[in-house]
């Protein structure tokens, strides 16, 4: 018994000495982005480490735009229709969406379908505040497209991709693309903060989500901590990098890395979110009320990983 007692103890030394590095590193990097309103969630094997409010709340009343880390709900809801045998992978477009083409499920989920220019980047300030589903309308854009400019095969991350597989799910499902998700993904998880956002809703697949920064770490530690996401689709990206189911990641030694960054930009507001699992054990969620650089991305990812992994 006092061994037992002892060994908890040492266990709970390095994490709450982990705690301490991911507050101290997450307050210093929103210092150096201005200090915006932030929140942070930090687990280990779904048990919560740290909660850390700057301004902005972990969980409810004030769920924070998740941008493009609602793409991990669309993919994750493909799946599920995958699993239930009611869509395969390798289904066109075309089979779904008249006049769909060849582009398949399987390279909408891993942006390599040539889809290209992304007509989201220029519209999506004009949608602010609309709530009304834009999906449809930019699968119009894609399909209408004399000529894609991608590769084909290659990846290339464009919303359009998510866009197109929002509506082929409204259609494989028959019922409003955010409903089937919730029922397919988000009920499932015991998920209750995720609704379609009031400002950026109308970005549903690619970008509407709202949720809880606690609710997003439930998320991260059910649908991706054990995963294989060489099971399922994915796209090289360079640099032992691919691109699966709505995250990026990294395999090696039976496990897996997953991460994805969420950014919204405008000329007068900004936010942005962060979220990953290290090797299916420690999640992070990250969300602040900021437009920052691929640098500060860049700097966020690495300060955390030494917090979280300092000898």
């Amino acid at each position: 018994m006092l061994r037992a007692l002892c060994l908890a103890v040492l266990w709970a030394m390095p994490l709450a000495a982990q705690s301490e590095r991911v507050a101290l590193e997450w307050g210093r990097w929103l210092a150096a982005e201005g200090n915006p309103p932030g929140a942070l969630v930090f687990t280990l094997a779904g048990t919560e480490l740290l909660a850390q409010e700057s301004g902005a709340s972990v969980d409810v009343p004030l769920p924070l735009p998740l941008a493009s880390n609602s793409k991990a709900i669309t993919a994750l809801c493909a799946v599920a229709l995958v699993d239930a045998g009611k869509m395969h992978w390798n289904d066109t477009v075309g089979d779904w969406i008249e006049g769909g083409g060849s582009v398949t499920l399987a390279e909408l989920v891993t942006h390599t379908s040539g889809y290209w220019p992304d007509s989201t980047q220029g519209l999506m300030a004009d949608w602010r505040g609309d709530t009304t589903r834009r999906w449809q309308e930019v699968t119009a854009n894609v399909l209408d497209r004399p000529k894609q400019e991608g590769t084909r095969g290659t990846f290339r991350y464009n919303n359009e991709n998510y866009a197109v597989l929002g509506l082929v799910i409204e259609e494989v499902a028959d019922d409003w693309y955010d409903a089937a998700c919730r029922a397919r993904v988000l009920d499932p998880l015991g998920i209750t903060t995720a609704d379609l956002s009031p400002d950026y809703g109308g970005f549903g697949p690619w970008g509407g989500w709202q949720m809880s920064v606690r609710d997003y770490a439930h998320f991260m530690n059910g649908a991706y901590a054990g995963a294989d996401p060489l099971s399922t689709p994915h796209a090289d990206m360079g640099d032992s990098v691919s691109y699966g189911l709505g995250m990026v990641f990294r395999s090696g030694r039976g496990q897996a890395n997953h991460w994805h960054f969420g950014a919204l930009c405008f000329e007068d507001a900004g936010l942005g979110t962060f979220a990953v699992n290290w090797a299916g054990r420690y999640t992070i969620v990250a969300a602040y009320r900021a437009c920052v650089d691929w640098e500060a991305m860049a700097a966020l990812d690495n300060t955390l990983v030494r917090a979280v992994f300092a000898d």
